[in-house]
């Protein structure tokens, strides 16, 4: 059994076309360089839904399936600062980032995952 990191940004505003073609390019880039895509999914974000016309993005990714702990840490860092690019590409959204029941935590301009 594994675990996923679920991510949500909400604003009243739809996203832009810049930042559709930003938050682009960061994931294409870190999922062309993830040294683990053949033990876990790629990031992705779910289709828009204009039911739930503040979430702006949403999606979820599954770690590896490794049992090694520095495998999964590194993963949940590397997809972390995946994060903080597409956080730093979005202005003005509410997010929620957590890994099933742990949430992440925005400091210092970054994600981290709470103590």
């Amino acid at each position: 059994m594994g675990v996923s990191l679920y991510y949500t940004a909400e604003r009243t505003t739809l996203l832009t076309e810049q930042e559709q073609e930003d938050i682009a390019l960061i994931i294409d880039k870190y999922n062309d360089t993830f040294e683990y895509a053949e033990e876990a999914e790629s990031f992705d974000l779910y289709a828009y839904d204009d039911s739930e016309s503040e979430v702006i993005l949403a999606g979820a990714t599954k770690m590896p399936s490794s049992t090694e702990m520095e495998v999964l840490m590194y993963s949940i860092n590397y997809w972390l600062h995946c994060l903080t690019e597409i956080r730093l590409a979005v202005a003005d959204a509410e997010w929620h980032v957590h890994l099933d029941d742990s949430d992440a935590v925005w400091v210092d301009d970054k994600w981290q995952m709470e103590d």
